[in-house]
C-alpha cells in the first residue's frame, strides 16, 4: 500500500505524517491470509492530535488495517528508552519501509546495554507469559503466536547488542520451531534462557 492509502484507510492527515513503517506478520513472516495489515506511522508533531505521545490500536472501517501512532518526540522517546517497537522500525531494510521522511537514529548511551537488556527481557517475557496462559486455555495458535514473539525479541536484542542493528533473518529458524505440529511451549524454555543470558553478559 502507498502511504496516502494508508493515511486515509486510517482516517490519519496525510499532510501530517513523516515515517510509515509495516510492522507486525508481514514482516516477521507469520502472516496469512486472515492476518490484518499493521503500520507504524510517526507524526510530524511534538503530540499527536489526540494530545498523547503515543495511541495504540487505530483500526480502518473494516478492520484489515491497524496502525500505532507516535508523535515524533514519542518515538525519539522510545527509541532512547530502547522499546522494540521502535527498533525494529528503525532497523528495518529501507526496501520495506513505506515512507521515510526523517532519519531516526540510534544513539546507545553508556547505560544503554543495561537499559536495552532490561527492556528487552521486560517485554520478551510478557510475551512468553502470555504464550504460556494461552496454553493452558488450549488456544494453541495464540501461545505459538507469543512465543515466538518472545524468542524473536529476545535475538533481536542480543543482535542489536553484538551488531548495532537487527538481522530480521535471524528469527526465520526459531519460526520453523515455533510454528509445527510438535509444538510444546516447554521445549523453548531452555532458548529462552539461554538468550536471555546471552543478552546479559
Amino acid at each position: 500500500m502507498k502511504a496516502e492509502e494508508i493515511c486515509q484507510a486510517l482516517h490519519i492527515d496525510y499532510s501530517q505524517v513523516l515515517n510509515i513503517y509495516p510492522y507486525g506478520s508481514q514482516i516477521y513472516g507469520t502472516a496469512n491470509e486472515d492476518s490484518d495489515e499493521d503500520f507504524i506511522i510517526i507524526y510530524k508533531s511534538s503530540l499527536l492530535p489526540s494530545g498523547a505521545f503515543k495511541d495504540n490500536a487505530i483500526s480502518s472501517d473494516d478492520k484489515k488495517i491497524q496502525g500505532t501512532c507516535f508523535s515524533r518526540s514519542g518515538f525519539i522517546d522510545a527509541i532512547n528508552n530502547y522499546q522494540i517497537t521502535a527498533l525494529e522500525c528503525i532497523f528495518l531494510p529501507e526496501e520495506k519501509i513505506i515512507q521515510k521522511k526523517m532519519d531516526f537514529k540510534f544513539k546507545p548511551s553508556k547505560m544503554g546495554n543495561k537499559d536495552l537488556v532490561y527492556n528487552i527481557i521486560k517485554t520478551a517475557s510478557a510475551s512468553w507469559y502470555n504464550g504460556m496462559q494461552a496454553w493452558k486455555a488450549k488456544n494453541i495458535e495464540q501461545s505459538q503466536k507469543n512465543m515466538y514473539h518472545a524468542i524473536r525479541i529476545l535475538r533481536f536484542g542480543v543482535y542489536i547488542k553484538e551488531n548495532g542493528y537487527i538481522n530480521y533473518n535471524k528469527a526465520k529458524k526459531y519460526k520453523i520451531k515455533v510454528y509445527n505440529k510438535e509444538y510444546r511451549p516447554f521445549k523453548f524454555h531452555n532458548l529462552f534462557i539461554d538468550l536471555q543470558e546471552r543478552l546479559k553478559q
